[in-house]
């Protein structure tokens, strides 16, 4: 008799954190895996109004910071044959490459800034001009990069993350569930997320956040989910794309039942 193959994700609960729609997204490929999901999108992404209907076509290079990047920025972008066009990560650039705007420059491993900067394709004469589109508020390592090396770096913003409001209904729902141990891992992409998530949470739902697994996208992740006082299993992806952070729960949950 062939033994039952469990799907991977077989019996676990995932708190998913990510921003709507991509939160449903993540929600059905883990059903797909067995698993199943509370939602509780700790991010929100806004559009921003942008003067001006074209950009990028008189720079060397156009790097985009993420998805959301891609999703507002792209039609934005007005490239000729010569700009190289760098995604950050690999779910960037397959959103690129769906934009119609397949990118020159990709990390081969990573998906952060350090990763992108380390890429042997980014070198540049002084005078090379750089747009970075991403969204308001976000890390500044790349264009202070840029910047030092002689570069002209000019950002475009366009979209800004907020933290959603949740009626608090929702919100002792969620944790009724997850105090009755209906939680296992929470995601966290973003140091934004982290502290979202925090914002959202009551005194009794940040007790149980401190305590539970958490798969985070970057040490960087880790790092500030240690400061913050959270001392469950952190487990760091690949990357912050949907393959990677299930990738890393599901190596987690066949350790677990093994």
């Amino acid at each position: 008799m062939i033994p039952k193959v469990m799907p991977p994700l077989s019996g676990l609960s995932v708190l998913v954190t990510r921003p709507l729609p991509q939160a449903t997204v993540l929600a059905q490929k883990i059903a797909l895996l067995g698993g199943e999901s509370v939602l509780l999108p700790a991010i929100d992404i806004k559009r921003l109004e942008i003067v001006g209907t074209s950009h990028g076509g008189s720079h060397d290079l156009v790097v985009f910071v993420s998805v959301n990047a891609v999703e507002h920025g792209a039609r934005l972008i007005d490239a000729n044959t010569t700009t190289l066009i760098a995604a950050i990560g690999r779910a960037t650039a397959a959103a690129l490459t769906a934009a119609g705007l397949p990118p020159n420059v990709v990390p081969e491993a990573g998906f952060n800034s350090e990763a992108l900067l380390a890429h042997p394709q980014l070198k540049f004469d002084a005078n090379s001009r750089v747009l970075i589109v991403r969204g308001r508020g976000g890390r500044e390592l790349l264009q202070e990069t840029f910047s030092s090396l002689g570069c002209h770096v000019e950002t475009l913003d366009v979209y800004e993350r907020t933290t959603p409001a949740l009626d608090e209904q929702r919100r002792s729902e969620i944790e009724a569930v997850w105090s009755a141990h209906g939680v296992d891992i929470v995601t966290a992409t973003s140091v934004e997320t982290l502290d979202s998530l925090l914002a959202l949470l009551s005194e009794q739902g940040r007790a149980l956040l401190a305590v539970t697994p958490l798969v985070v996208a970057s040490r960087r992740i880790m790092q500030a989910a240690i400061d913050r006082g959270l001392r469950g299993e952190i487990l760091v992806a690949a990357g912050a794309d949907d393959d990677s952070i299930l990738g890393a729960i599901s190596q987690w949950h066949s350790r677990a039942r093994s």
